[in-house]
């Protein structure tokens, strides 16, 4: 599993670490497709966000979708809260996700996937990515 604290750029060179000016603490990262598009802003607390974050890195065809994909660890911001006026501005930002704390701060399979069909859903329906493939779920977030 890829650590997202540690992405290398070689690895993944249209993602760019979002880090603290200050410190240079990583509090995030922007993935940029190949075409211009939308803008989703998914934030998030550790670890729970981080491993979402994590399962949506492995995405091989994440390059070909169309707009920015930004991905925020809050809980970093918040410590980072004098460095705030030196952050990259994010622009127009078209849809904002917050992924809900799981209890005790760790989190189930379960939970993990419902967050992370819950990006991958908000993507398609941006038209950042086709989505097949992607369940859709009910109200009650129960698969449908």
């Amino acid at each position: 599993m890829t650590n997202w604290t540690k992405l290398n750029e070689q690895e993944s060179g249209f993602v760019e670490v979002l880090a603290t000016e200050r410190e240079g603490i990583p509090y995030g990262y922007r993935l940029r497709g190949h075409r211009s598009g939308p803008q989703l802003v998914v934030a998030g607390v550790c670890p729970a966000a981080g491993e979402v974050f994590d399962r949506i890195l492995q995405i091989p065809t994440l390059p070909w979708m169309r707009g920015t994909l930004t991905l925020i660890m809050l809980d970093v911001l918040d410590a980072s809260i004098g460095d705030v006026n030196h952050f990259d501005p994010l622009g127009p930002i078209d849809r904002t996700i917050m992924l809900s704390s799981m209890e005790n701060g760790s989190s189930n399979e379960g939970d993990m996937k419902r967050h992370y069909h819950s990006v991958l859903r908000a993507c398609a329906a941006l038209g950042m990515i086709a989505g097949r493939g992607i369940p859709h779920h009910n109200r009650n977030g129960a698969p449908s």
